[in-house]
């Protein structure tokens, strides 16, 4: 039974890239970064051994202990949106026994399994400064992937069914993001933290000991209290991890056995009310309705609300980094210059105007309403530019105010602005284009927003990549009068209106050139963006 969930899980990876040449692109890019990832471990576990072999032991801790949280993290996202989801076997004459060994089977074939258990096993290299505590690395191997397998597995199954319901999704996937999103500032108050302590090594080893007798840590710490002959010790911690992976796949069974029998039906969300004031305010054509639906939907549709979240949130991150970077200087002594916090929105333009490309993927197949009652290209082009401005632009402004209050140089105002909105526009008309050529994905409406597609895909980073030039060339007068006016400010006025110039262009490209190409297009786009129905 486990061979036949292994082939099934090949022939749906196989099926998936003879659907579309993108699949073997995004196939490709995945093992490469898996590599690079594993790569890199690798190296940093080897200079570990090779100059502090000293912090060995407790890195390994840490280290496996924040890889099974990963892990735990990933499991519960797709857990929803995984084409070998329990539920699919209900009405099959499969039993508990078989499905499980076949899940675990068929999971050789994803990415973050394989990257989990290599992961551990990269961990025995900082265990060779002795013979003991290799030979145990070794033995306990097993348990350390079993533990980095089992427990995500279990944890997700745990959590499933009280993810069932839209809002419960919702949230969790916005508190994700949240934490995604700042643990980049974290991370840099934590680094100053251990440099005002002074010492990384005590840092270290206090998390090293705590997390050592948690189920996360037990089983990468045991070759040390063996070689340290701490035999009481090591068999407390043995027990643990050995208990842990017990536990995990008793009731990792226990679930599949719940869900097979109770499956769990995913449940939408509220009723939805109208929104009559937003009707009176934009015009009673094809391009005011459709900008109506575009701003609707960024406050209802939570795919639509985290793209704002994670708009709004990354010059944030950027902002406190530096901030956290200069409060850190000052008290050695110096100081950094705070002028380029101005120039963040032209950071958030960028994030925000990646939307504008994957915004026909989040129609899915209700896109053929816009087919079937005759909606030009340009009508659709127009008013979802005017819907997804609405958003943003005053965003963009409120964000060029307040970063550059915190700059303390209010005479870079216009130039925040002007490179801002510029930016956005300039970057929005191109997408408006390329979403035509290169739809990208998202998740199905009513799925896992952080499931398959949340990033629009590998035809997203191509349309990020090809806009990168554009933004180099059209919008460099732009960008370079914003960088300039840091010291000759009265040339922030003619950023700002250099600004509004481009983005006034590249919204009439967008919306002539995109909008003649959706004509031309519509069909075959219908097909590409409502795949996932």
């Amino acid at each position: 039974m486990a061979a036949h969930f292994l082939a099934l899980r090949f022939r749906l990876l196989v099926g998936s890239m003879r659907q579309s040449p993108w699949t073997i692109v995004a196939v490709v890019v995945t093992v490469l970064g898996a590599m690079f990832l594993l790569g890199s471990s690798l190296v940093g576990a080897i200079a570990i051994r090779a100059l502090v072999p000293e912090l060995g032991p407790a890195a390994a801790v840490v280290a496996g202990s924040l890889l099974v949280l990963a892990l735990t993290a990933v499991t519960v996202l797709i857990g929803t949106s995984d084409p070998l989801a329990t539920e699919r076997f209900s009405l099959l004459p499969v039993r508990v026994g078989q499905l499980r060994r076949g899940l675990l089977a068929a999971s050789v074939l994803d990415a973050w399994v394989v990257v989990g258990v290599l992961g551990a096993a990269i961990g025995v290299v900082v265990w060779s400064t002795s013979a003991a505590a290799l030979a145990t690395a070794v033995v306990a191997l097993p348990i350390a992937a079993a533990t980095a397998v089992l427990v995500p597995r279990a944890i997700a199954d745990l959590l499933a069914r009280q993810l069932a319901s839209k809002g419960a999704r919702d949230l969790m996937a916005i508190l994700l993001l949240v934490v995604i999103l700042g643990l980049t500032v974290g991370m840099q108050l934590l680094t100053s933290g251990v440099r005002a302590i002074g010492d990384l090594a005590d840092v270290l080893q206090g998390a090293a000991s705590v997390l050592a007798w948690t189920p996360l840590g037990a089983a990468f710490d045991l070759p040390r209290a063996v070689a340290e002959g701490a035999w009481l010790e090591a068999g407390a911690k043995l027990a643990i991890a050995l208990g842990t992976v017990a536990l995990a796949w008793w009731g990792w069974g226990r679930l599949l056995g719940e869900r097979l029998t109770h499956p769990i039906v995913l449940r939408g969300g509220g009723r939805v009310r109208e929104g009559r004031l937003l009707d009176r305010l934009l015009p009673a054509t094809p391009v005011g309705a459709i900008a109506a639906r575009s701003i609707r939907y960024r406050r209802r549709d939570v795919r639509h609300l985290m793209n704002v979240i994670a708009a709004l949130m990354v010059p944030a991150v950027v902002g406190g980094v530096q901030l956290v970077g200069v409060v850190e200087v000052d008290v050695n002594g110096s100081g950094l210059p705070l002028d380029g916090l101005a120039l963040l929105p032209v950071l958030m333009a960028f994030v925000a105007a990646a939307v504008v490309q994957i915004d026909l993927a989040y129609d899915n197949s209700a896109f053929a309403w816009h087919l079937l009652t005759g909606v030009r290209g340009a009508a659709d082009r127009a008013g979802r530019l005017l819907g997804i401005a609405v958003v943003f632009v005053p965003t963009l402004v409120l964000t060029a105010v307040l970063s550059t209050w915190a700059s303390g140089r209010w005479e870079l105002l216009p130039a925040s602005i002007g490179a801002g909105v510029g930016t956005f526009l300039l970057l929005a008309g191109t997408m408006l284009w390329l979403g035509v050529l290169l739809p990208g994905e998202a998740p199905a409406p009513g799925s896992n927003p952080l499931g398959r597609g949340s990033s629009g895909g590998m035809q997203s980073l191509a349309g990020i990549a090809l806009s990168v030039p554009v933004l180099g060339i059209v919008g460099a007068p732009c960008i370079g009068l914003a960088v300039a006016a840091i010291w000759i400010p009265w040339l922030g006025w003619l950023s700002l209106a250099v600004g509004l110039v481009v983005a006034a262009l590249a919204a009439w490209f967008g919306i002539r050139v995109g909008g003649a190409a959706l004509d031309r297009r519509g069909p075959e786009v219908l097909a590409q963006v409502s795949k996932s129905t």
